[in-house]
């Protein structure tokens, strides 16, 4: 959205102070709808619903459930948005290009577009094991104070964040079946946040990986790729 109301002019006429009050404005209100949409509603929810059926126990699953629904929902809904989804398709692009080097590829636009665009370590996969790693850490973790539990879900996000990082880095270095089997979720959250790219959008996931990666140098050393054939990549790419 910032992007698509980007005006050059606009911009050199901007005042440095007013632009990060309206930042600091806008991460503040993110903030509190992430809480109130994402911690608040669901815990509010599944704590009617688990008093209703007269199991505490469900607490924590059913808040699991409710707030991987909203989440699911939310990015179904956005989705509808044509700029969000052109957006989706430079993700895949990315995707791609990072999975085309992980292969052992050059990188061209003919080997990207053959490439997978579902990563193991994208973000869509880190949000997902943050909700699946909440759900137990909480199931465990027991008060019987409203406003302590409150607390606890909102100063535990970095402990938690900590714990679903190191699983998606697990993810991208081991073909251990159980890792594999636990990083599915994410993978298939990714056919939603992730598009088919074009090739002028894989060109463009290219000259981004050119700009801040020497991927020859790493298919050289990792791969053991002659030079011969990375002066063919380059010469397409």
């Amino acid at each position: 959205l910032s992007a698509s109301m980007y005006d050059p002019d606009e911009a050199e006429n901007t005042d440095p102070a007013r632009e990060k009050i309206i930042t600091g404005v806008i991460m503040v209100l993110s903030m509190v709808i992430a809480v109130g949409l994402f911690i608040l509603l669901p815990y509010g929810a599944a704590n009617f619903l688990s008093a209703r059926l007269g199991n505490s126990n469900l607490l924590v699953i059913i808040e699991g459930i409710l707030r991987l629904a909203i989440f699911l929902i939310y990015i179904r809904a956005i989705t509808a948005m044509k700029d969000i989804r052109r957006l989706y398709q430079y993700h895949g692009a990315e995707h791609k290009c990072i999975n085309c080097l992980e292969s052992g590829l050059p990188l061209t636009v003919e080997n990207a577009r053959k490439s997978t665009r579902l990563h193991k370590r994208c973000g869509s996969s880190f949000t997902m094991f943050v909700m699946l790693v909440s759900i137990i850490l909480f199931f465990f973790i027991r008060t019987d104070s409203h406003l302590m539990r409150i607390v606890l879900r909102i100063l535990l996000i970095p402990v938690i964040s900590g714990i679903s990082y190191e699983i998606i880095r697990l993810a991208g270095t081991t073909d251990n079946p159980v890792i594999q089997l636990i990083s599915k979720p994410g993978l298939w959250m990714q056919l939603m946040t992730t598009g088919e790219p074009d090739d002028d959008m894989l060109r463009v996931g290219i000259a981004s990986v050119e700009a801040v990666f020497d991927w020859r140098s790493y298919l050289e050393r990792e791969f053991s790729l002659s030079k011969e054939t990375l002066t063919e990549g380059q010469a397409e790419a």
